[in-house]
């Protein structure tokens, strides 16, 4: 059995462990997120790309500006910067809190007298860059051991929408993130049964589509595909698709689809989308008749914000479930590291 594995399937005893520490820091982190009129939430690879789910997240729900940014984009051009950064709340995401590229970014904002305060989710304890910050949440139970993220790309995604639910004072998302800690489990059973399924199938692409708060998130999901099974994949917004990237969906193609608003245009792109004979995934929240091709459901009313967290579950459990046919190791894949170091 892989360590992938095992840690994809501990992710939600993880997020218990989270959702109990959040407790206990919220009203720390209430004051501290409080006044904050601009963020920018900046990280590497996996970290990078919840970067910009947390970044568009944090723009719906308070309109204030909100940016993601490659750590290693400010390092080379840190100067370019300083209108960005002026009194920002900067948000670091850092599995091991050691990322090379992260440290040196924030070593060279601070060089150029730039005036920001810093935030990090991190999991691990004793960091370097817990150092350097003024709020952290450490979550070194959330520490993925095997190369590939898993379990921390959940934990990290879920503590963000944590801390948006207690900057926003939004009691119903909180109850959302509690019932997904008591039942996601069940949902979890579900996706591996339909990851069995899948594993034995022709594809040997994958896209991942999705809009607004899950954006980055399926972004995340798509690098899944190349880290874990080592097949090519890409992501693309719902409609977007449409644009040039529909020509090379075919029979090898494994479509995985976040729906938002169950209309008639989501619903005919994917009927589109099965005419290519394309091998299509339809993630919901809840079971809908609008939408007239297969899906699998967490069988409870979601925010799109929180539908994420099932959403990015299964992404990881398919692409695991396909590297036992590939013959891809997703504990060590060859020449990949952890974490990169300059």
């Amino acid at each position: 059995m892989k360590l992938t594995y095992t840690e994809i399937l501990d992710t939600l005893n993880a997020l218990k462990k989270t959702g109990d520490l959040l407790e206990k820091q919220k009203v720390g982190i209430e004051e501290f997120f409080k006044d904050k009129k601009r963020f920018v939430f900046i990280g590497c690879g996996s970290s990078y790309s919840l970067a910009k789910s947390m970044a568009i997240m944090t723009h719906i729900a308070t309109g204030l500006p909100s940016t993601a940014m490659a750590a290693g984009d400010i390092l080379l051009h840190a100067a370019r910067y300083e209108k960005c950064f002026r009194e920002a709340l900067v948000v670091c995401i850092s599995r091991s809190g050691r990322t090379s590229e992260l440290l040196m970014a924030l070593d060279a904002l601070k060089s150029e007298g730039f005036s920001f305060s810093t935030a990090s989710l991190i999991c691990a304890d004793d960091t370097p860059l817990a150092l350097k910050s003024e709020l952290t949440v450490s979550m070194p139970w959330a520490f993925d051991s095997s190369v590939c993220q898993t379990r921390s790309v959940t934990n990290f995604y879920f503590t963000a929408v944590y801390i948006l639910a207690i900057m926003t004072k939004n009691r119903p998302l909180l109850d959302e993130l509690h019932h997904l800690l008591n039942n996601g489990g069940e949902f979890l059973k579900k996706a591996e049964n339909l990851a069995d399924e899948l594993s034995d199938r022709p594809w040997t692409h994958a896209v991942v589509l999705a809009d607004a708060e899950l954006e980055g998130l399926a972004e995340e999901g798509a690098l899944a595909f190349k880290e874990i099974c080592q097949l090519p994949s890409n992501y693309y917004h719902l409609l977007d698709v449409r644009h040039g990237p529909m020509v090379l969906l075919g029979e090898d193609t494994l479509v995985l689809a976040a729906l938002g608003k169950k209309n008639e245009l989501e619903n005919k792109l994917l009927l589109d989308i099965k005419d290519k004979n394309s091998e299509l995934v339809v993630f919901s929240d809840i079971a809908s008749e609008s939408i007239s091709t297969g899906c699998i459901t967490y069988d409870c009313a979601l925010s799109h914000v929180s539908a994420g967290i099932p959403f990015i579950l299964l992404c990881q459990m398919i692409a695991y479930k396909k590297s036992l046919k590939t013959g891809a190791d997703p504990d060590k894949p060859k020449g990949l590291e952890a974490w990169i170091k300059l």
